[in-house]
């Protein structure tokens, strides 16, 4: 139960509910006050229209209240006659003129404010309450009172008081109030309803994405979450979502190729060595011809750990493993793998030209931020691989050079190039061109690990046919900060 009560939809419907409940009680809290005030000012206004009706019909002579006849004749209503008004006339001091026989001998009192009318003019309106007797005995509730001071020649000064009983006012509010009280529980159940229903419809689409995404697999990569036409968050979402299984896809794909790679590649060596061994094994053979065969075979061992190499380091490229820079010079860098690549240069007869970053005196040398054992590995495998390409006694060519806050090295050879329809390819993984019947040299791996080194360095590589015959690979690395 716990449980559900965590889930998005509980919490959506809730935050509907909250919402619709605040605002349906303020609502509904400004509608009863706004109607309790208008009856409340009705019934104000009903009293003073009847205190005005009243000043109208009196004509007072030596104090006494006498009824008015109308131009047709007739005799006017006696005010002092309704029984629902109480009337009571005083003098300026207070003293009781007249009053209605409706209130026998009570009194209407008269307060410091209602005196203040004789000053401002104004009728003052007061509800009275607890009066102690001094109030008409058929009335239990609280009374409204207005009075207001009358000065004219030809009537006197005089304070008429008109009181009427608040009882329908109060009666009409209680029974406002009662039918909120009825209204406003219906009103937040069926927005609880509405709420947990807004809120199922409003996931909807993402419960559709869950139901799909539960059925996707490693066998069923290729397919995808279908995406509604809508421009809204939850398309945005899908949209991202398939983007990330393709990329998903992809990789594991990748991943898929690299391990059949891996495994051909290993099967070839171990299969060498498995084969010498039985050879080996099955009958007794001269000194010279175990030596020869353990020869063959540390060979073979020293080509299973040159491909155990490469493939660490295009894992620790490939895998995006954050480095942790230091400055590394350029020239250093280049040099190194130079010296590294030379028994291999001259066992092919093929000479290696370096050409680095000249400075004055006074200017430091050219550095990269970044990882020296990577970067030289990088330019030794860049450097072999031209090596082996290179016809014999022909040169190779290190160039560096500065191109707008970034090193630029250029490792050209004088070889046959690459088919236009390779140069994408070559520095995938395992990729080598076949030339023939030749076997090519190598792993495959040299080109991979070059172009893996230099993205983690955040630069970029490129290899190019050059118009006077062979190929160029260009490595593009951004300078440090102080060096640039």
């Amino acid at each position: 139960m716990y449980q559900h009560f965590q889930t998005l939809r509980f919490r959506i419907a809730a935050l509907y509910f909250l919402v619709f409940g605040v605002i349906l009680i303020i609502l509904c809290g400004l509608i009863l006050q706004v109607r309790e005030q208008q009856l409340r000012q009705d019934f104000d206004e009903r009293l003073t229209n009847r205190a005005e009706t009243i000043l109208e019909v009196i004509s007072i002579r030596g104090v006494r209240a006498i009824p008015v006849t109308t131009r047709r004749g007739k005799r006017r209503p006696d005010p002092f006659a309704l029984d629902e008004y109480y009337v009571q006339i005083l003098s300026p001091k207070g003293e009781v003129l007249e009053h209605s026989p409706n209130m026998k001998d009570a009194t209407l009192p008269l307060s410091e404010d209602a005196r203040a009318a004789r000053r401002g003019g104004v009728p003052v309106l007061e509800t009275l309450t607890g009066l102690n007797g001094q109030r008409p005995s058929d009335e239990d509730g609280p009374l409204r009172l207005l009075t207001l001071f009358q000065d004219e020649p030809e009537v006197g000064r005089f304070y008429l008081q008109v009181a009427l009983s608040l009882a329908p006012v109060q009666s009409s509010i209680e029974q406002l109030r009662s039918l909120f009280l009825v209204v406003i529980p219906l009103a937040l159940v069926l927005a609880a309803g509405g709420s947990w229903l807004m809120a199922r419809r409003s996931l909807a689409p993402i419960a559709q994405i869950v139901r799909q995404a539960r059925e996707l697999t490693a066998a069923r990569l290729d397919r995808r979450i279908e995406t509604r036409p809508a421009k809204d968050e939850v398309s945005e979402m899908v949209t991202v979502i398939n983007e990330m299984l393709d990329r998903l896809e992809s990789a594991f794909r990748s991943q898929e190729r690299f391990i059949a790679d891996v495994s051909h590649e290993l099967k070839t060596p171990l299969s060498v060595l498995l084969g010498q061994v039985q050879v080996l094994l099955q009958q007794p053979r001269p000194i010279k011809e175990h030596e020869r065969f353990v020869a063959s075979i540390e060979d073979e061992l020293r080509q299973l750990a040159r491909l155990a190499d490469s493939l660490l380091v295009w894992s620790r490229a490939e895998s995006g493993i954050p480095l942790r820079p230091m400055p590394v010079s350029v020239n250093d860098v280049v040099m190194e793998a130079v010296q590294a690549c030379e028994p291999l240069a001259e066992t092919r007869e093929v000479r290696l030209i370096p050409s680095l970053v000249l400075t004055d005196s006074d200017e430091p040398e050219p550095t990269i931020a970044g990882d020296p054992a990577l970067l030289r590995v990088m330019m030794e495998n860049l450097i072999r691989n031209a090596i082996r390409h290179a016809p014999i006694g022909s040169a190779v060519d290190v160039v560096l050079e500065i191109h707008n806050h970034h090193v630029g090295i250029h490792v050209r050879d004088a070889g046959p190039g690459i088919p236009e329809e390779h140069l994408e390819h070559v520095f995938d993984r395992f990729f080598r061109i076949h030339r023939g019947q030749e076997q090519p040299p190598g792993a495959g791996l040299g080109l991979a690990i070059a172009r893996g080194v230099t993205r983690l360095h955040n630069g970029s590589i490129a290899a190019a046919n050059r118009a006077e015959g062979g190929c160029e690979f260009t490595v593009l690395i951004p300078l440090s900060p102080a060096a640039a």
